[in-house]
């Protein structure tokens, strides 16, 4: 499942602005690069910088296309260097989108409260 979106301000590689882009949903092989690339450019995985950095990392593990890049020319440091705060939360909110489609159908769900009877039960279970 992946979603497409159009950047604000873009990121500008020479003279071309890339905008249109697809993303993916991370998933823990992304959490892992990113963590491990935090660390090695951070020294760190805590405090702010690190937290942010971390969060580009996955924005450019996730990422399928970035106008007519190639996809090994979306890295971190080009996301760093280019990408806009305002087109980091367009991304951060596309990434959103792909999870909400991912929950299941509310009516889908097991429903988690015990009925009156089985909670009888296990409150008599209880008290022996």
């Amino acid at each position: 499942m992946t979603e497409q979106g159009l950047l604000v301000f873009g990121v500008a590689v020479g003279e071309v602005i890339h905008r249109e882009f697809s993303i993916r949903l991370p998933v823990v092989k992304d959490t892992i690069t990113a963590l491990t690339d935090t660390q090695d450019s951070q020294g760190t995985t805590e405090g702010p910088a690190a937290q942010l950095y971390y969060k580009v990392a996955i924005i450019a593990s996730a990422l399928i296309s970035l106008g007519n890049l190639a996809k090994e020319d979306i890295t971190t440091e080009l996301l760093l260097n280019e990408l806009t705060d305002d087109d980091f939360d367009i991304i951060d909110a596309h990434i959103a989108a792909i999870k909400k489609k991912r929950l299941p159908a509310k009516s889908s769900l097991p429903d988690t409260d015990l009925s009156p009877s089985l909670s009888a039960d296990v409150a008599s279970a209880n008290n022996k």
